[in-house]
Parts: structure tokens; C-alpha cells; sequence
């Protein structure tokens, strides 16, 4: 069932904070990465100032990260760089995102599996590089599942974009997955592709695709004569070495080296050490915060910005620079397996247990507007709410049609867009005003378009900057639901 995940309390100082975009992260894949309802829902207070951010941005710089910039330690990247030498590249870990047609997955799930890269990287001692296919090896028009900005092309190109199949990308424009992310170098080490005088990508394909990837490395000579030691895998390896150790009994063990790699200090690394479970996750994802982990490229963030300021939410709570709430429904294809046990417990719940009878095959709307409850108003003698909570509530959803209906349908509107709930809060909703009857990055699904309709690199990368604008604003709210 939907739940709610608003941060409550501040952690002590000593402890690096993990913020919404983490539980944002983790919602979209897999529980293994980080509950939303585990340690840090006990972290933070009702008046944390950073909750307190808003959309009121003043430069793109603001739109590079799901995290305030303000939280970043920009000295860790930059101590990084400043360091970087090939003499630290002896034992690398390869990370290829476009293996095993991870590529094909949603944002979600792409963006996990590669935190779970970094993560393993790090408690290898390994620096980490993303291997993506050459252009010529990439199944994607523009070779990259995440779509074309105008900055991929040859300047030649750049009119209009009616015949994109004969357009150029530049020789050098990051493909794949690095074209959403800019991976940092407290994670690579700055260090260069291992033995790229012997060993092409259908080389490391090859290695990644070995059952024994993730336990059995192995070793290649530079052409200076200097041996690496390297483990290579994609998505489906990596996910199953993970389950493997996070199993039953969790079987990673903090330590200070692990989270120096992670960007941590000494004092940092002394507390990470005596934690495990949970807590030890939630600490190793906030080192990766602080540290400036999920950079979007320029290009992402500087289109991202563009698109929310076009919003009509924008147009409200911008220039007042107001906080606001968020409530992701998630429909679509998750209905059909990793939603379909929730959606029938919830009704079985409310009496239906004939599962192939069901009112409807997902969650209704107004059972995410439970977790609002009356008793956060103040009342009177008699029990009458004496102050209205007013609330501003972004809705992120792959069913706008449906939800927009269900919203209709609610009783006590005060406006069109505006309900009273609970007697106690007045929430007014609002959408991202895309008009794209798919929402999934590759389509209706992971599978593409069920109706076989044509697609190009520049609707992908438009549902691309759409799903990026629905994370930021999501991670930046002050409740999500």
C-alpha cells in the first residue's frame, strides 16, 4: 500500500543527512536499497529548514542535484580531481548499464542499480567506471536509452529536427546511461578505461556476462606493463551479488574504509564503522549525498529547469518561494506484477477477496490522501477543527486521466482544483502538464509502445526531462507520500 515518508528529525551533527531524493530513489526499485520507512523517517523535525526548500531556484546549478547544493561538499570532488593519478587504478570495478537490457528499465531502476554499483565498488575498494556500447553498438537512436538533446549533435545539425535518423552525434558526447548522469570522480578515481589496448567492450561484455563476475576477477596489463585487477558486470549480476549478501543476514560489514571511499571523513568513518542494517545503509547513502552523488549532465539540468518553470505549480509557489507536498501514484505496467499483491491486499481489506472481481485493479486515489490526518489540526473543546491546514500538492503519476477523475469525484471541493480533507486540510493539486499518453521512458513499458508506434531520440529525451522533472519536484517537497 502507498505510504508516506516525511522526514521528522534532524540527526546529530556527527551524522551526514539523507534526504528526500534518497527516499525517493529507493521507492522506485527495491526495498534492499533503502525503506522508506526505515532509520531516517526518525530523523528530522517538523521545522527542518531544509525541508523548507522550494522551487524558487535562481540558477542551473540548483537543478543538477535532488538535493539542496547548500548539502553538498564540494571539496570532496574537488580533493578527488586534485588527486587522481593511474598509479591508484590498480583494482577497478565496471559497471556496464546497458548490459542485459537494463537500459530498457525505467528511470527507477536504472538509477538504483547504479547506486548499488557504487555502493559495491566502494566496499571492494575499487574505483568504479560506467562502460557504455560505442554509438555503433547502441540499440538506441542516438545512442543513449535516455534521448537526444540539441547538444549531441554535429553543429551542421542543428535545424530542424524532422529527419533525426541521418543526424550525427557528436564523437565524444556521453552516451547510454552517462548521458543522465555525470558519474564523480571520488567514485572512478579519475582513472581511464583499464587495458583499452587489448580489451574492447565485447570484451567486457563478455566478462560481465560470466556467472562468476562478481567473485572471480580478473587481471589485464596496461601497455606501460602495470597489472589491474578488474570486475566487470551488468545490471542482473549485480543485482543477484547484492540479494546474495543482503539476503537473510546481511552480510556487508561497515567499515572505515569503505566509507572513506564513499567521501566520508575520519570522524565520519569512525561512527559508520559501528553501525549495521538499516542505520549502516541509510549512513552510507547520506556519505553519498553530502559527497554530490546523482549529478545530472548540464544539458539534463539546464531543460529540467526549463520545463518546471513552465509549470502552473511553478507559477504558485515559486515566486513565494512556499513549500509544498507530493504524492507519486504509480500505475501502468506495475499493476501487472510488482503492484498486483498490494493492490489486492488493500481490498481484500475493504471485503473484496474474489481477486478477479475487484472494483479496481489498483489503489484508489483517496487512500493516499489517508495518511493526511485530521488529528494534525488544532481543535476545540468539542472536537472542531479551529485552523485549516492549507496545502499545496503535487501529484507525479502515469495515470493523470484517472487520478484527475478520482480528484473530481472527491467530496467537499472548494474550488476545482481544491478539496478540504479531513475537515482539517485544504489541498489543492496540481500535475505536470505534459499531454504524453506514455509516461514509461521506453513507452507504455519496458517493452515499448503496445500499438508499435514509431519513436525517436527527441520523444524519448522528452519523456526523459518530463520523469526528471516529476524526481526533483517529488524529492524536494516537503511531505511524500
Amino acid at each position: 500500500m502507498p505510504s508516506s515518508s516525511t522526514p521528522q528529525r534532524r540527526p546529530p551533527p556527527s551524522i551526514p543527512k539523507a534526504y528526500a531524493a534518497t527516499l525517493l530513489l529507493g521507492v522506485a526499485m527495491s526495498p534492499f536499497v533503502i525503506s522508506t520507512q526505515g532509520s531516517l523517517s526518525s530523523f528530522f523535525p517538523p521545522s527542518s529548514f531544509f525541508l523548507r526548500r522550494s522551487l524558487s531556484f535562481n540558477d542551473i546549478e540548483k537543478y543538477s542535484t535532488l538535493q539542496d547544493v547548500n548539502d553538498v561538499d564540494k571539496s570532496i570532488e574537488a580533493r578527488a580531481k586534485a588527486e587522481a593519478s593511474d598509479d591508484k587504478c590498480n583494482n577497478m570495478f565496471l559497471y556496464l548499464p546497458d548490459l542485459q537490457k537494463f537500459a530498457d528499465h525505467g528511470h527507477g531502476s536504472q538509477i538504483n542499480t547504479y547506486i548499488i554499483a557504487v555502493l559495491a565498488g566502494a566496499y571492494l575498494d575499487r574505483n568504479v567506471l560506467l562502460v557504455e556500447p560505442p554509438n555503433d553498438r547502441s540499440t538506441y537512436a542516438g545512442a543513449s536509452q535516455f534521448g537526444c538533446p540539441v547538444d549531441a549533435f554535429e553543429e551542421i545539425h542543428m535545424k530542424s529536427p524532422s529527419s533525426s535518423d541521418s543526424w550525427q552525434i557528436k564523437e565524444n558526447f556521453p552516451g547510454g546511461f552517462s548521458r543522465l548522469i555525470d558519474h564523480p570522480t571520488w567514485s572512478s578515481g579519475g582513472c581511464p578505461m583499464p587495458c583499452a589496448d587489448t580489451y574492447s567492450y565485447n570484451d567486457w561484455v563478455r566478462v560481465a556476462l560470466s556467472p562468476t563476475a562478481m567473485n572471480a576477477p580478473i587481471t589485464c596489463k596496461e601497455s606501460n606493463g602495470r597489472t589491474v585487477n578488474v570486475i566487470a558486470t551488468g545490471g542482473g549480476g549485480l543485482r543477484k551479488y547484492f540479494r546474495s549478501k543482503t539476503g537473510d543476514r546481511d552480510q556487508f560489514v561497515s567499515s572505515e574504509r569503505w566509507a572513506k571511499k564513499l567521501g566520508a571523513t575520519s570522524d565520519e568513518a569512525r561512527i559508520f564503522s559501528t553501525l549495521s542494517g538499516n542505520v549502516m545503509w541509510d549512513y552510507a547513502m547520506g556519505l553519498m549525498i553530502k559527497a554530490g552523488f546523482l549529478r545530472l549532465q548540464p544539458w539534463i539540468a539546464r531543460d529540467v529547469e526549463m520545463f518546471i518553470k513552465s509549470f502552473d505549480l511553478y507559477q504558485r509557489i515559486g515566486p513565494k518561494n512556499e513549500v509544498y507536498d507530493s504524492i507519486h501514484v504509480r500505475r501502468g505496467d506495475k499493476l501487472i506484477m510488482e503492484a498486483l499483491s498490494e493492490v489486492q491486499m488493500y481490498w481484500r481489506f475493504k471485503g473484496h477477496s474474489d481477486t478477479a472481481n475487484l472494483p479496481t485493479n489498483y489503489i484508489p486515489f483517496a487512500h493516499y490522501l489517508s495518511q493526511f490526518k485530521k488529528a494534525e489540526c488544532p481543535v476545540d473543546e468539542q472536537g472542531e477543527v479551529t485552523e485549516r491546514i492549507k496545502r499545496i500538492v503535487f501529484v507525479a503519476t502515469d495515470d493523470p486521466v484517472v487520478v484527475k477523475e478520482e480528484i473530481a469525484n472527491l467530496p467537499n471541493h472548494i474550488d476545482e482544483r481544491t478539496i478540504l480533507w479531513n475537515d482539517c486540510h485544504e489541498m489543492s493539486f496540481y500535475f505536470n502538464p505534459t499531454d504524453d499518453s506514455a509516461f514509461h521512458l521506453n513507452g507504455d513499458g519496458e517493452e515499448g509502445f503496445k500499438d508499435g508506434s514509431d519513436d525517436n531520440c527527441f520523444k524519448r529525451y522528452h519523456r526523459n526531462i518530463a520523469s526528471v522533472a516529476d524526481m526533483m519536484i517529488l524529492a524536494k517537497s516537503r511531505t511524500f507520500v
